[in-house]
Protein backbone atom coordinates (compact mmCIF):
# COMPACT_ATOMS: atom_id res chain seq x y z
CA UNK A 1 0.00 0.00 0.00
CA UNK A 2 1.04 3.15 -0.82
CA UNK A 3 2.07 6.10 1.90
CA UNK A 4 1.25 9.49 0.92
CA UNK A 5 3.79 11.68 3.18
CA UNK A 6 2.03 15.09 1.90
CA UNK A 7 -0.80 17.02 2.22
CA UNK A 8 -3.22 16.87 -1.59
CA UNK A 9 -3.24 20.63 -2.50
CA UNK A 10 -6.14 23.09 -1.81
CA UNK A 11 -6.22 24.57 -4.97
CA UNK A 12 -6.08 28.19 -6.33
CA UNK A 13 -7.84 31.12 -4.69
CA UNK A 14 -11.17 31.66 -5.71
CA UNK A 15 -11.45 27.61 -6.61
CA UNK A 16 -14.97 25.98 -4.54
CA UNK A 17 -13.57 23.48 -2.98
CA UNK A 18 -16.58 21.10 -2.42
CA UNK A 19 -20.16 20.60 -4.50
CA UNK A 20 -21.85 24.00 -4.27
CA UNK A 21 -25.93 23.41 -3.93
CA UNK A 22 -28.06 25.27 -6.42
CA UNK A 23 -28.09 29.28 -4.89
CA UNK A 24 -24.45 28.74 -3.95
CA UNK A 25 -23.08 31.09 -6.61
CA UNK A 26 -24.85 33.62 -8.19
CA UNK A 27 -23.88 35.72 -11.46
CA UNK A 28 -22.70 39.52 -10.25
CA UNK A 29 -22.09 42.62 -12.50
CA UNK A 30 -18.68 43.90 -11.80
CA UNK A 31 -18.32 47.59 -11.39
CA UNK A 32 -16.49 48.47 -15.07
CA UNK A 33 -14.69 51.77 -13.20
CA UNK A 34 -12.94 49.66 -10.88
CA UNK A 35 -9.73 48.34 -11.46
CA UNK A 36 -10.24 44.61 -10.78
CA UNK A 37 -6.28 43.94 -11.69
CA UNK A 38 -4.85 44.49 -8.08
CA UNK A 39 -7.60 41.88 -6.73
CA UNK A 40 -8.25 39.00 -7.45
CA UNK A 41 -9.95 35.65 -7.46
CA UNK A 42 -11.21 34.37 -3.65
CA UNK A 43 -11.96 37.96 -2.40
CA UNK A 44 -15.00 39.69 -0.83
CA UNK A 45 -17.04 42.11 -2.55
CA UNK A 46 -19.43 43.98 -1.88
CA UNK A 47 -22.68 46.21 -3.81
CA UNK A 48 -22.22 50.24 -4.84
CA UNK A 49 -24.64 52.42 -5.05
CA UNK A 50 -25.59 50.85 -8.46
CA UNK A 51 -26.05 47.45 -7.71
CA UNK A 52 -22.96 46.10 -8.95
CA UNK A 53 -19.94 44.33 -7.16
CA UNK A 54 -16.48 46.42 -6.08
CA UNK A 55 -14.02 45.16 -3.50
CA UNK A 56 -14.35 45.89 -0.42
CA UNK A 57 -12.83 49.33 1.38
CA UNK A 58 -11.33 50.77 4.76
CA UNK A 59 -14.33 51.31 6.83
CA UNK A 60 -16.64 48.78 5.92
CA UNK A 61 -18.45 46.53 8.03
CA UNK A 62 -19.09 42.77 7.75
CA UNK A 63 -22.58 42.96 6.53
CA UNK A 64 -21.47 45.06 3.38
CA UNK A 65 -20.23 41.65 2.13
CA UNK A 66 -21.88 40.53 -0.52
CA UNK A 67 -20.00 37.34 -1.45
CA UNK A 68 -16.37 35.75 -2.81
CA UNK A 69 -15.19 35.81 -6.06
CA UNK A 70 -15.05 32.65 -7.85
CA UNK A 71 -12.42 31.59 -9.94
CA UNK A 72 -14.00 30.09 -13.44
CA UNK A 73 -12.91 27.32 -15.36
CA UNK A 74 -11.50 27.37 -17.72
CA UNK A 75 -9.97 31.13 -17.32
CA UNK A 76 -8.98 33.59 -19.86
CA UNK A 77 -5.88 34.63 -18.16
CA UNK A 78 -3.32 36.23 -20.84
CA UNK A 79 0.03 35.25 -18.51
CA UNK A 80 0.77 33.65 -15.55
CA UNK A 81 1.11 36.55 -12.33
CA UNK A 82 1.69 34.04 -9.39
CA UNK A 83 -0.79 35.27 -6.64
CA UNK A 84 -1.89 38.63 -7.85
CA UNK A 85 -5.37 38.59 -10.14
CA UNK A 86 -5.94 37.56 -13.34
CA UNK A 87 -5.85 40.01 -16.41
CA UNK A 88 -9.80 38.44 -17.23
CA UNK A 89 -10.97 40.18 -14.22
CA UNK A 90 -12.20 43.49 -15.95
CA UNK A 91 -15.67 43.69 -15.57
CA UNK A 92 -19.37 42.20 -17.03
CA UNK A 93 -20.87 39.13 -15.39
CA UNK A 94 -19.23 37.32 -12.48
CA UNK A 95 -19.86 34.75 -10.27
CA UNK A 96 -20.26 35.65 -6.82
CA UNK A 97 -20.12 32.94 -4.10
CA UNK A 98 -22.58 33.55 -1.10
CA UNK A 99 -21.87 30.29 0.67
CA UNK A 100 -19.81 27.28 0.32
CA UNK A 101 -16.42 26.37 0.79
CA UNK A 102 -13.75 27.86 -1.26
CA UNK A 103 -10.06 28.13 -1.75
CA UNK A 104 -8.49 30.92 -0.05
CA UNK A 105 -4.46 32.62 0.21
CA UNK A 106 -3.93 32.92 3.77
CA UNK A 107 -1.91 36.17 4.47
CA UNK A 108 -0.63 37.12 8.00
CA UNK A 109 1.71 35.00 10.88
CA UNK A 110 -0.89 33.32 12.02
CA UNK A 111 -1.76 30.39 11.35
CA UNK A 112 -5.38 29.15 10.65
CA UNK A 113 -6.53 26.01 12.95
CA UNK A 114 -10.08 23.71 12.02
CA UNK A 115 -13.07 26.07 13.37
CA UNK A 116 -10.84 29.63 13.60
CA UNK A 117 -12.62 32.51 13.27
CA UNK A 118 -11.79 34.44 9.60
CA UNK A 119 -10.85 38.33 9.15
CA UNK A 120 -10.54 40.16 6.35
CA UNK A 121 -8.06 43.19 6.13
CA UNK A 122 -9.56 46.23 5.33
CA UNK A 123 -6.60 48.88 6.27
CA UNK A 124 -2.98 48.85 6.66
CA UNK A 125 -1.99 47.19 4.05
CA UNK A 126 1.14 46.47 2.39
CA UNK A 127 3.33 44.36 -0.05
CA UNK A 128 2.22 41.08 2.27
CA UNK A 129 -0.66 42.18 3.43
CA UNK A 130 -3.61 43.41 0.60
CA UNK A 131 -6.61 44.36 0.76
CA UNK A 132 -9.73 42.37 0.92
CA UNK A 133 -7.02 39.11 1.76
CA UNK A 134 -7.91 36.49 4.90
CA UNK A 135 -6.43 35.91 7.79
CA UNK A 136 -6.51 34.07 11.38
CA UNK A 137 -6.35 36.71 13.61
CA UNK A 138 -7.41 40.05 14.22
CA UNK A 139 -4.93 43.13 13.92
CA UNK A 140 -3.89 44.86 16.62
CA UNK A 141 -4.83 47.80 15.67
CA UNK A 142 -8.34 48.56 15.49
CA UNK A 143 -10.69 48.48 12.12
CA UNK A 144 -7.41 47.03 10.13
CA UNK A 145 -9.33 43.73 10.01
CA UNK A 146 -13.16 42.51 10.50
CA UNK A 147 -14.09 39.40 11.10
CA UNK A 148 -16.48 37.69 8.72
CA UNK A 149 -19.35 36.45 10.57
CA UNK A 150 -20.51 32.78 9.85
CA UNK A 151 -17.30 31.58 8.12
CA UNK A 152 -14.36 29.48 9.70
CA UNK A 153 -11.13 28.12 8.41
CA UNK A 154 -11.00 23.97 7.62
CA UNK A 155 -7.81 24.03 8.85
CA UNK A 156 -3.96 24.85 8.37
CA UNK A 157 -2.77 26.31 5.13
CA UNK A 158 -0.51 24.17 2.53
CA UNK A 159 2.80 24.73 1.33
CA UNK A 160 1.73 27.55 -0.97
CA UNK A 161 -0.04 28.95 1.31
CA UNK A 162 -3.52 28.42 0.17
CA UNK A 163 -6.35 27.34 2.56
CA UNK A 164 -9.95 26.57 2.54
CA UNK A 165 -12.43 28.38 4.35
CA UNK A 166 -16.47 27.60 4.69
CA UNK A 167 -19.14 30.79 5.12
CA UNK A 168 -22.43 32.02 4.65
CA UNK A 169 -23.47 35.29 3.77
CA UNK A 170 -26.86 36.38 4.18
Amino acid sequence: MVAYLKRIDTGYAGDMTREPAPGDIVNEVLDSGTDWSTYGFGLPVKYNTSGKVVPVAAGDAATVVAGLLVRSFPGRAVSFTGDAAYPQIVAGAYPVARRGFMAVKLQGATSPIKGGPVYIRLAGTSSTLALGGFEAAADATEGNTIELPNAQFEGPAGADGVTEISFTIL
